[in-house]
């Protein structure tokens, strides 16, 4: 994971890191290897949508090269998954973005009017990091049966992710940081609540997004110019409006199977090469079109985004109840990870892309939360039949003489 996060720093080296560790991983146990991938059918058929898409891409052997990429991204997720126990990930993850922050400070880079990089591509990017320091922090805290040295750690994680989202400038990624951890404090709460109270909470918190949603649409204008003054942001925010009308011309020009994977953003395409020039990127890389589900729709169609939007929402729900069931550090940690992915995909791309380790946690989240529904549910059988079975036991007793 620590390779992942320094790959603007390592580049191929840092990749190639990932990808030996991974397969040393993998080749271990072959048997197993191919065990999981058939017991966790989703990921792996969007990895094979995605090779698929090789034949009707713009640029075939950019998309064969990464969908190889990203189909191996996704085993080493499933087997990390399988072969780690949740609480030893939380902790490598810990110290892996502590790692991370702590780089971004000491050999960071910062980019125009101070906005801070770190060790990462963009400010964007860095910021994303930062959302997840707080995450694990808020995790670590929250949950008193964990020791004293990983709840300290805990309290580092969220005033360094904090002060590096103070850094990175970016009022989107500290938002929905607020959000998540918000809503992980909810869980928390709700865990001593019966079902019925549950289901009015999250009816509750669920009439106050849509009235959120209905009041910063009636008073558009007056938010827009709060926020301008607040952040100095363009209310259109960094022109994400005009990126999405261009979006779903693309989108509509090849609306079931798109251009093939990753076969947009690619030097001397067109479209790509236009957008670079109108947005001054003078890098030509490292830009998309800030929303997860309208960029991956241009790239591999509805077919592929409803196979993306499955396997997350079903993670996501898979992930949040059980941490309602059972709020411990590494299951909040998780519900929050999926909780935060849902908050920043509307205006940021945060799945899937090869060799990314947001990615590669959103599907670690999926593989965790599963197999927890899957153990409730046998655990539910189970009880249903052993409650059946005394039943009968009390059917056959004889009655005693009166």
């Amino acid at each position: 994971m620590i390779c992942l996060l320094y790959l603007t720093r390592l580049g191929a080296a840092g990749a190639g890191l990932f990808l030996l560790s991974g397969l040393v991983l993998l080749g271990r146990e072959p048997t197993r290897t191919l065990w999981e991938a058939r017991s966790f059918v989703l990921p792996m058929l969007l990895c094979g949508f995605c090779v698929a898409s090789t034949l009707w891409s713009n640029y075939p052997a950019v998309t064969l090269r990464y969908s190889v990429q990203l189909t191996l991204t996704f085993m080493i997720a499933i087997a990390i998954a399988n072969r780690l126990s949740p609480i030893a990930l939380l902790k490598i993850a810990t110290v892996a973005y502590i790692l991370a922050g702590i780089g971004s400070l000491v050999i960071g880079r910062a980019g125009e009017n101070g906005i801070w990089f770190g060790i990462f591509e963009s400010k964007n990017a860095f910021a994303q990091a930062s959302t997840v320091l707080v995450v694990a922090g808020v995790a670590w805290i929250c949950d008193r049966a964990q020791s004293v040295t990983w709840r300290l750690a805990g309290l580092f994680c969220v005033a360094l992710g904090l002060a590096e989202l103070v850094m990175a400038q970016s009022a989107g990624a500290l938002i929905a940081t607020m959000g998540t951890v918000l809503l992980m404090l909810t869980i928390m709460t709700m865990r001593r609540m019966t079902r019925l109270q549950r289901a009015f909470v999250a009816t509750l918190a669920m009439a106050g997004m849509v009235g959120m949603v209905l009041f910063l649409t009636g008073y558009f204008e007056e938010f827009s110019h709060a926020f301008l003054q607040l952040t100095g942001k363009d209310v259109t925010l960094t022109g994400r409006t005009e990126l999405w009308e261009i979006a779903f011309g693309q989108i509509q020009q090849h609306p079931l199977l798109g251009q093939g994977y990753k076969a947009v953003w690619v030097r001397g395409n067109p479209l790509a090469e236009a957008l670079w020039s109108y947005f001054d990127i003078k890098s030509r890389s490292g830009f998309h079109f800030h929303n997860t589900m309208i960029s991956n729709a241009v790239e591999i169609g509805v077919a592929g985004v409803l196979l993306q939007a499955g396997l997350f929402l079903s993670g996501l729900v898979f992930c949040v109840a059980w941490a309602l069931r059972s709020p411990r550090a590494e299951v909040i940690f998780l519900a929050g990870l999926m909780l935060r992915q849902l908050l920043l995909m509307h205006s940021e791309v945060v799945f899937f892309t090869q060799f990314d380790a947001m990615s590669l946690l959103t599907v670690v989240a999926f593989v965790f939360g599963l197999r927890a529904a899957r153990q409730e549910k046998t655990r539910a059988a189970l009880r249903r039949h052993a409650a059946e079975g005394r039943l009968r036991v009390l059917h056959r007793r004889p009655v005693a003489a009166q």
